[in-house]
């Protein structure tokens, strides 16, 4: 049989010729000898060297030359050996590489070499090393007409020595690739170039050529020396598979060619590389580690994460490190992968589609192998359904695409047989033993397994889907579909039914005749109707559902089991999706506004809980879930409308609840949200009964969530979309009744803390999968736990989830300012501090004394700041200033608080005073230079308060102990206004210097020319003698007002208004035509400028 070929059926694990590329030089693609495909001759002449029922091993090619027979058995360190699909093999022993080839070639054209000799061998030296060299350093490959192949070998140093032909040992030059210390491990050839990859997988293209008859080799060191991270300019993708360490001790495993062309950003029209290296992991590596180099792109991931999920799937999963024993490639956009855990195998294989998100696919375990702690893990040869595993003692057949018990070993040190090899070369498997030389292996069909429904993971479809004979659409004619529909689904189904059959002209011809506009409606219509398909195998169906024919049910299974059906819907879903991924249809939105890849999310998230529903059903939960399928399926409030068929055959019971319920997928949500409701209904009940039914209630709801959150990791196109909303309202329902009720009324401990437990797990899973949470959801799920008390669990999943407010309060209500100050450290830079202190000093109480004494550094200068940062807290502010004994910083917001008073002059006198007194005790240095101004303005406004005169005081009603604080034009205007007899020149003097603190200089001079104008109303003009001028004068307020001023040596040219301007006043128009008024104005006036001449 061929190993290559699968029925026809669409497989990753078909393997796939890769064409050189025209125009360019061929490397080591280039087969120079046209080999047969032994695995499919019946004829073959070699001996048979092992054989069992399954399988035989026999001699292939020519005999071994004799140098290679010699360095084989006389070597006296490693030997280790190649075989290319150039026609060529060779060995590396110390120094020495003996090349031959696998079948005798003519030295010449005149010279036909005898039939059945044995070919010549060539035998070279590498470049010399202090460490092993080995044949993974050693590429052969033919050049453009060239007769016999030329040669790369690569020191584990980095010293390349290149060869223009092995025929020439003497005729090779050295080449020094400065690798910063770096060890070398594999060198892989291209058709354009050779690519050297290092044990921390730096990588390096070699280009050897020759020009002008000399040989020389270039190269260039792709990615600087610095392991697995070091890169500049990478793309690393953590959606789905976390963050990656960088691990100095991750060893490179292998080196894939995925698809030949430029690993350097590319012009339009060029053609785009792939290669990818991956190591191994390991004890420190954290699982095996892969770099995907594209055009001018590299992308690095870390699989330890969707290997575990995968093991997890299969119950495989112990705990041990994932690590990666060998790879190899799986068409153009796949890799397999061997990889181990704690002497387990198994075989995975990655899709690398999209390089920025690679995907498993899927995960075979193997099983039955021998398991020998003295030997070296196996490497393996992927051969179509089936890999060879090989081991220095074994050789093993085993299914690489289901998971099977059958193993087919050869144990060939029984025989004292050594295998040093292993290649696909030309579709033949072959094998290198040391005692035999080349061997070729062919099996028999009995081998190949048959797939089980339950051996393939959700995800793209792998072989084991491919084979399975359940669906439906396999027998469903894609010509008669597309003869038979008209409208644009039957069409699209048509379509995809000739991408099942590998048709891409047809299904290609079909896509181009439907509007690429409604493609994504359409593909969503469809995917949701192959969910709710009946069937086809269920004669209690096929009776009742009449346009089953004509519907075209994709989803459809000839399975009877529910299981088995839903695993077909699975597998019939992921095919429609790889379908609408090769399209270009799967990003597209749909009509809902989603695209069609996150519409297709929640629908595989529904099979998903379909299928865990139906795996606990067989188990202890089997009464809870087969109450709330027939409280669904047959309940008065039934959300779903059945064909009519369908509810006769319910109510006679050729139908079960669980029929119906598992049919249609869609509405599975139903159940979950019954399986919720029964706690609630259950709580008036035995408490102890009502708390176990609770935790059994919730542990449901948890598995199915957390099987479909499983799905979406697979299937999600990287939107978080979470589960299906209507679920929301009864999880939060579940959660807060089962701690409200069932645990709260629970006498039983056991019971009450399984009921918690489960609430706890609930909560955390329900908001993990809609991370960000909505803070209502949020509130709703972890307020429950705060309400019974349950503090530490709230916590957790209040830090998990990051609800700052919810504990921010509960550490206010508890009093716990010591886990607030950790809270407000460890999240720094959410606002949790600035939160924190404005819910403290709203709610006031002793603890915001206790807030304003803390001198933690980390939590002190954040509220120093949020403290500045509004004038209203500067209160909270010099106090916490005061403890913290800080004077010289308390001294600016206590005169803020000074010169911001008015309820209270006591108040006002305070803080000045406090402030004048922080000043004293600081270093007055470094204080503002406007700010002991500013106190001594405070304490002089509040000594004028005081010094009021009483018929003032009691007029304004301000003659208790303490008054608000009065603005100076305010106490100016009362001295104005003021009719009291007993004011004096003095009390006129306070309101002169009052207008010190007015700001406005024209409204300075205005309250000025009307205090002296309120002086001189207070007098009578019209009454004194004109002959006496001098005894008016000293009799007039206005005058000794001038006499006081200048006595206390004011500035009268400054203080006094010009003559004018009294004379003009409109507050003296009355006297303004007097004029005695206008003569003593002017004689007092010039007796005071005689007088101030003479001093």
């Amino acid at each position: 049989m061929e190993f290559s070929n699968t029925g026809g059926m669409r497989s990753p694990f078909s393997l796939r010729v890769r064409q050189s590329i025209t125009g360019r030089k061929p490397l080591g693609m280039s087969t120079r000898k046209n080999q047969g495909k032994f695995i499919q001759a019946q004829g073959s002449n070699g001996d048979v060297i092992y054989k069992t029922p399954v399988s035989t091993v026999e001699t292939f090619g020519s005999p071994l030359p004799v140098m290679v027979t010699e360095t084989l058995t006389f070597a006296s360190g490693d030997v280790s050996v190649r075989l290319s699909p150039c026609g060529w093999c060779w060995l590396v022993a110390g120094r020495r590489v003996v090349a031959w080839p696998r079948e005798t070639i003519s030295s010449g054209v005149s010279s036909p070499a005898p039939l059945g000799a044995p070919p010549a061998a060539r035998e070279l030296t590498l470049p010399q090393t202090d460490l092993a060299h080995k044949a993974d350093l050693v590429e052969l490959f033919y050049e453009d007409g060239a007769q016999m192949p030329s040669c790369v070998g690569v020191s584990p140093e980095g010293v390349v020595r290149y060869w223009w032909s092995v025929g020439h040992e003497s005729a090779s030059v050295d080449v020094s690739c400065d690798l910063a210390g770096q060890e070398c491990d594999r060198l892989v050839a291209t058709s354009e170039y050779l690519l050297l990859a290092t044990t921390t997988c730096s990588v390096v293209l070699l280009n050897p050529q020759k020009h002008e008859g000399r040989a020389t080799v270039t190269c260039r060191v792709l990615r600087p020396p610095s392991g697995w991270l070091g890169g500049i300019g990478r793309r690393v993708s953590l959606l789905f598979f976390g963050s990656m360490p960088a691990h100095a001790d991750t060893k490179l495993v292998g080196v894939i060619v995925l698809s030949e062309g430029s690993l350097d950003a590319i012009e339009e029209g060029g053609k785009e590389g792939c290669v990818v290296l991956v190591g191994g992991g390991g004890n420190a590596g954290g699982g095996p580690l892969i770099q995907v180099w594209t055009a001018g792109e590299l992308h690095e991931h870390s699989l330890r994460r969707p290997l575990t999920e995968a093991h997890a799937r299969h119950g495989d999963l112990s705990g041990a490190e994932l690590v990666a024993l060998d790879v190899r490639a799986s068409g153009s956009k796949g890799l397999l992968l061997l990889i181990a855990a704690d002497r387990r195998y198994a075989i995975a294989h990655i899709s690398i589609e999209d390089p920025a998100n690679p995907r498993v696919t899927s995960l075979v375990p193997l099983r039955n192998w021998p398991c020998d702690v003295d030997q070296p893990p196996p490497r393996f040869l992927p051969l179509g359904p089936l890999a060879l595993l090989y081991t220095p003692n074994y050789l093993a057949l085993v299914s690489s695409t289901v998971s099977s018990d059958k193993v087919d070993i050869i144990d060939v040190s029984a025989e004292g047989d050594r295998i040093l090899g292993a290649e696909l070369c030309d579709g033949t498997p072959l094998i290198f033993s040391k005692k035999h030389g080349v061997l070729a292996l062919s099996t028999a069909d009995s081998l190949i397994p048959t797939p089980s429904v339950c051996d393939s993971p959700m995800g793209s479809p792998c072989p084991s889907d491919m084979y399975d004979g359940n669906l439906s659409l396999y027998e469903i004619d894609p010509h008669e579909v597309s003869s038979v529909t008209t409208d644009l689904c039957g069409q699209l189904k048509a379509a995809f039914l000739f991408y099942v059959r590998r048709e891409e002209a047809s299904c290609r011809s079909m896509l181009q005749q439907l509007p690429a506009a409604a493609l994504p409606t359409t593909a969503v219509s469809i995917a949701t109707d192959m969910l709710d398909d009946a069937p086809a195998g269920d004669p209690r169906w096929k009776a009742r559902i009449g346009g089953l024919r004509t519907r075209i049910p994709l989803g459809s299974s000839s399975a009877l089991a529910h299981a088995q059906q839903l695993r077909d819907k699975q597998r019939a879903l992921a095919l429609f999706r790889d379908f609408l991924r090769t399209q270009g249809v799967l990003h597209e939105p749909s009509e809902s506004g989603k695209s069609t890849a996150q519409e297709l999310c929640s629908l595989a998230e529904k099979l998903a809980m379909a299928i865990a529903l139906r795996r606990l059903q067989d188990g202890n939960d089997a009464q809870l879930i087969t109450a709330a399928i027939q409280q669904v399926v047959c309940g008065d409030n039934n959300e779903v409308e059945e064909e009519p068929e369908v509810e006769e055959a319910l109510s006679s019971g050729a139908l079960s609840p669980s029929d119906v319920c598992y049919r249609r997928v869609t509405k599975i949500t139903r159940v979950i949200r019954a399986i919720a409701a029964s706690a609630h209904a259950h709580a008036h009940h035995d408490p102890r009964a009502a708390a176990l039914h609770a935790a059994a209630a919730i542990n449901i709801v948890n598995i199915v969530l957390g099987e479909a959150h499983k799905v979406r990791t697979q299937w999600s196109d990287g939107a978080n979309i979470g589960f299906p909303r209507d679920l929301i309202p009864p999880i939060v329902q579940l959660v807060r009744r089962a701690l409200a009720q069932s645990a709260h009324n629970c006498p039983d401990a056991t019971a009450r803390w399984q009921v918690v437990e489960a609430a706890a797990a609930l909560a955390d899973r329900a908001l993990s999968d809609r991370t960000p949470a909505p803070a209502a959801m949020r509130r709703d799920l972890i307020q429950p736990f705060v309400d019974e008390g349950l503090v530490e669990r709230a916590a957790v999943l209040a830090e998990k989830f990051k609800d700052y407010e919810l504990l921010i309060e509960m550490c206010i209500n508890s009093n716990d300012l010591e886990r607030l100050y950790s809270y407000i450290e460890k999240y720094s830079d959410e606002g949790v501090a600035e939160l924190s202190f404005a819910r403290i000093v709203e709610r006031g109480g002793a603890l915001v004394p206790q807030l304003l004494r803390c001198t933690r550094p980390g939590v002190a200068s954040r509220l120093c700041a949020w403290l500045r940062a509004v004038p209203g807290r500067a209160p909270l502010l010099a106090l916490h200033l005061l403890a913290a004994g800080d004077v010289a910083a308390a001294a600016p917001p206590l005169v803020q608080l000074a010169t911001s008073e008015t309820d209270s002059v006591s108040r006002m006198t305070t803080m000045a005073s406090l402030a004048k007194l922080c000043l004293l005790a600081s270093d007055e240095s470094d204080t503002p230079p406007d700010l002991r101004p500013k106190i001594e303005s405070s304490l002089a406004l509040a000594e004028q308060h005081t010094a009021l005169p009483r018929d003032i005081r009691v007029h304004y009603g301000l003659d208790a102990e303490d008054t608000k604080v009065l603005q100076p034009e305010d106490i100016i205007q009362m001295y104005i206004e003021s009719e009291s007899k007993s004011l004096t020149e003095y009390d006129m003097k306070k309101a002169l210097d009052m207008t010190d603190y007015v700001k406005d200089m024209e409204r300075r001079d205005d309250l000025r020319l009307r205090v002296w104008c309120a002086c001189i109303r207070r007098d009578d003009w019209t009454s004194y003698r004109v002959d006496e001028p001098d005894a008016a004068i000293r009799d007039k307020m206005f005058f000794r007002l001038i006499e006081l001023v200048h006595l206390m040596g004011g500035d009268l040219e400054i203080l006094l208004p010009p003559a004018e301007d009294i004379l003009t006043a409109r507050e003296l128009a009355e006297l303004g035509s007097d004029s005695r008024f206008h003569f003593l104005i002017k004689y007092g006036y010039q007796c005071m400028h005689q007088a101030v001449t003479v001093e």
